[in-house]
């Protein structure tokens, strides 16, 4: 088996004492047994989205009310890069680069 030195504050070892003396380990057993327990249950978690990963970062949130009424029901997303292909005026991304202005 091997060891790893672990550096905590003196309040969270105190804490550890304090778990390890309830549950009847050593705090070594008892943070080995941590380890363990999050290592397997990060295993078992799904990947998470690129949208989950931005909505947690706060790069994104979840669609408002009112935007989710606009959904159209069965229109898919071809359809959609369809219609926005044949429309006229500027690409969307060039709207949004206009509305950043210059770098600076």
């Amino acid at each position: 088996m091997s060891t790893i030195p672990v550096d905590v504050s003196p309040e969270t070892y105190e804490r550890l004492q304090d778990q390890a003396r309830k549950v009847g380990k050593s705090p070594g057993v008892l943070i080995r047994e941590f380890l363990e327990e999050a290592l397997d249950s990060e295993m078992q978690v799904q990947p998470r989205t690129a949208r989950e990963v931005l909505e947690a970062a706060g790069r994104a949130r979840p669609l408002s009310e009112t935007l989710r009424r606009k959904i159209i029901p069965g229109v898919t997303l071809e359809e959609v890069r369809q219609s926005l292909t044949q429309a006229d005026g500027s690409s969307l991304s060039d709207i949004v680069l206009e509305q950043r202005g210059p770098k600076s």
